[in-house]
């Protein structure tokens, strides 16, 4: 067929790819198909029969980066220690293919990449083109989901470790930053019914123990802990609290600084020692949006730079006695009423007095105040524009994914499926077995008469590693 392309109709080096592209994933489906039925047969023949009662076999498929992979597996009757029936699947348990669905690890790692950059259907677009797998974005939905649900539980399961004091992080530093704020995200169907407002605070957290240099002027946060959700407060705060505890041992912490908007839910912290300071963002936003003179503006902002905190209110409240206009006085006495509230934050925390220790070697301190870019990488620039809507829960399970690539932590999304499959000894046993490639030509069927060019290299000589594996798998 691919010589009468070439010789009658002509074809672009895009579509001489197309074509090996495709050929190439039916040659993966069938060594796949054909690894995973033996492998089940092994599981068969060595099974405790006593315990496990063949009850025939079941069709089913996974879907993997070249294709979708039909398979036939055994099914086996088993009793419980109370003499109930149950019935499993031997190959299925080995695989740990109940993990995500039947969808393969790098498949699932592909999708949780592209999710945290674009939209449940460009994703699918992007995995179908990239690969041999045509998935729908509810299909990619359903696994981020499931991704997203099981992070939650692990939550869940860290907070209660956490509150019989069963977790302590191996890092030990003497200061601990943290910043926290929220986002609002607009809300969909039933939950925004539900509530009777159209939108619900999206809480982002993080922690750090300092800055990193990274070239001129140019630097990076250390050991980033990433929390983020619409859970109420206490509960955001409890689950805040132990995913530090995890990376840190809190016992060796002598300083912890919170700096944040000022927001009720921020400042009521688990460590009462925290020393919190008002966001710079967030303080100098409000005055510069309230105050309706420029000179004013200047004069605050300078005031507080200075470290002038009594003479700042006592400049705004005769700076707002000076006003005649209803609307500007209302503005003013809302900045002095921010202010007040948080009073104790205006300062920077260097300029408190107190005695901070000596940071670790190869970090330094610097001013705090990194959570609304943090807010914007983490939460906003995916989920707040383009005109997207939330469930909270569908939002909550994707947001803990977010929150797991600003650690650099991405990887613990799927790191539950990365378990062996096959054991060298089993693959011995396995391998005489699997079809050769003149088979699996026949097997995939003899539409595709592709051109042999030269040798194929890789089955040439001696073969190691992870390359070596597979070709003995496919029986080569």
């Amino acid at each position: 067929m691919m010589n009468t392309m070439i010789e009658e109709k002509g074809v672009t080096f895009k579509e001489l790819e197309q074509e090996i592209f495709r050929f190439v994933c039916d040659l993966g489906v069938a060594l796949t198909q054909e690894i995973l039925q033996q492998y089940d047969k092994y599981l068969h023949d060595s099974r405790d029969t006593s315990e496990l009662r063949d009850k025939g076999t079941r069709h089913t498929s996974i879907k993997t980066v070249y294709g979708d992979v039909p398979y036939d597996r055994y099914v086996y009757r088993t009793r419980d220690e109370y003499g109930e029936n149950h019935y499993v699947y031997l190959l299925d348990e080995n695989l740990k293919m109940n993990r995500v669905g039947l969808v393969s690890e790098n498949c699932v790692e592909l999708m949780v990449s592209s999710i945290t950059e674009m939209s449940y259907r460009n994703c699918a677009n992007k995995v179908s083109d990239m690969t041999g797998l045509p998935i729908s974005h509810t299909g990619v939905w359903n696994i981020i989901q499931t991704l997203g649900e099981k992070l939650e539980n692990d939550e869940r399961e860290l907070v209660a470790a956490n509150k019989k004091q069963e977790v302590k992080g191996e890092k030990e530093v003497p200061v601990l930053f943290e910043e926290a704020d929220g986002v609002w995200l607009n809300l969909q169907g039933k939950d925004r019914e539900k509530r009777h407002f159209p939108k619900a605070e999206m809480k982002a957290a993080i922690a750090y123990d300092g800055w990193k240099a990274e070239g001129n002027d140019r630097y990076s946060l250390d050991g980033k802990v990433v929390t983020a959700g619409f859970e109420k407060a206490s509960e955001f705060q409890k689950k805040r609290e132990a995913m530090i505890a995890a990376e840190y041992n809190l016992d060796e912490v002598q300083l912890r600084f919170l700096n944040g908007d000022g927001a009720s839910w921020i400042k009521k912290t688990q460590d009462k020692e925290t020393v919190f300071q008002l966001d710079p963002f967030h303080r100098n936003q409000s005055i510069r949006k309230n105050l309706p003179h420029a000179k004013a503006i200047h004069d605050v902002m300078e005031m507080l730079r200075e470290n002038k905190v009594a003479e700042t209110f006592a400049y705004l409240e005769i700076y707002r006695d000076s006003l005649d206009d209803d609307e500007s006085i209302k503005k003013v006495e809302e900045v002095i009423s921010y202010f007040r509230s948080n009073r104790d934050g205006l300062l920077p925390y260097q300029e408190r007095g107190l005695e901070i220790p000596e940071s670790p070697e190869g970090l330094i301190y610097r001013k705090m105040g990194t959570m609304e870019n943090h807010i914007w990488s983490v939460i906003a620039r995916r989920m707040k524009h383009n005109h997207t809507s939330w469930s909270i829960k569908g939002g909550n399970h994707l947001a803990k994914i977010l929150a797991k690539k600003c650690s650099g932590k991405l990887y613990e999304v799927t790191e539950q499926l990365r378990i062996p499959i096959f054991e060298k000894e089993k693959l011995e046993e396995i391998k005489g077995d699997i079809l050769q490639a003149g088979q699996i030509r026949k097997k995939i069927g003899k539409g595709y008469e592709y051109p042999v060019i030269g040798h194929m290299t890789a089955l040439e000589g001696k073969t190691s590693g992870e390359r070596g594996k597979l070709l003995a798998m496919a029986g080569f």
